[in-house]
Order: C-alpha cells, then sequence, then structure tokens
C-alpha cells in the first residue's frame, strides 16, 4: 500500500512538472512571436504606399505635387479624379567609413517626408508631414490646402 502513495505523488509531481515546462516554452513562444512582429512593423525595409488622392475642389486648378524632392504630379488644369500611389523604396550609397569602404542603404518617402502641394499661380507651398499616415485626402476649404489623414 505504501509504494501505491508514493506512485501517486510521483505522477502528480510528473504532471506537474510537464505543465510547468508546456507554460515556460508557450511563453517564451509568444514572448518571441511578437517581438519579432512588432520589429517587423518598424523595419525600414518593410514595403509601404503612401495613397494621395484630391478632392473635387481641384478640378480646374493649377496645382504641382511633391513628396520631399520629388514631383509626383503636376496639373493644368488638376483632374481630381487622380489618386497618387507612392511605394517607399532605397537606394544603396558607397561610404568609407574609418577606411573601411561599405555600401549603405538610404530610405526615401520615410515617416519624417513632407508632402508639398504647390498652388501655380501664386507658387506658395502648403506643407503636410506624412508622418505614418499612408492614405492622404487633399481638399481646398477656404483657398488653403487642407490633409485628412489616416
Amino acid at each position: 500500500m505504501r509504494t501505491k502513495k508514493s506512485s501517486n505523488a510521483n505522477m502528480k509531481f510528473l504532471f506537474g512538472g510537464v505543465f510547468f515546462f508546456a507554460m515556460v516554452i508557450l511563453s517564451v513562444m509568444l514572448f518571441t512571436y511578437y517581438a519579432l512582429r512588432e520589429s517587423w512593423r518598424k523595419s525600414p525595409e518593410r514595403e509601404y504606399f503612401y495613397t494621395v488622392s484630391f478632392s473635387q475642389e481641384f478640378s480646374g486648378l493649377d496645382y504641382s505635387v511633391y513628396l520631399d524632392d520629388s514631383l509626383l504630379y503636376a496639373g493644368n488644369p488638376f483632374d481630381a479624379d487622380t489618386v497618387l500611389c507612392v511605394k517607399r523604396y532605397f537606394t544603396e550609397e558607397p561610404v568609407n567609413v574609418a577606411g573601411i569602404d561599405t555600401v549603405i542603404k538610404v530610405p526615401h518617402f520615410t515617416s519624417s517626408s513632407s508632402l508639398f502641394v504647390v498652388d501655380g499661380k501664386t507658387n506658395v507651398p502648403t506643407i503636410i508631414n506624412v508622418y505614418e499616415n499612408n492614405d492622404i485626402r487633399l481638399g481646398i476649404q477656404g483657398g488653403k490646402v487642407v490633409a485628412e489623414m489616416e
């Protein structure tokens, strides 16, 4: 009878140890998944698109649209049903760091980029910071360009 009680206690200890080990493995797997998912979201090599659309108030007006220093669209007259889709991209540039030649990737159209909408008549730009908003809807209110971002 004594052996039966000790076997029962050993089995409880074994199941408890297996359960604890399974919880540790599950915790490590969840931590790894969420850490890698977050690093992927913040990765500079992730494909990212900016979509710029225009309201009907732009029809027939003269405007130019730039993202950083790149001309995206120049309309005279401006076609309001135009939708611009711009992809974030990288260029490789050779540099010499401490006597070692290397190549670095330079990102273009990042979260620190600005959208410039230039009135063709007055040449007055409206500067809009794009941040991480990927859908930008431009409109005109009171003679000024305004942006709705998502």
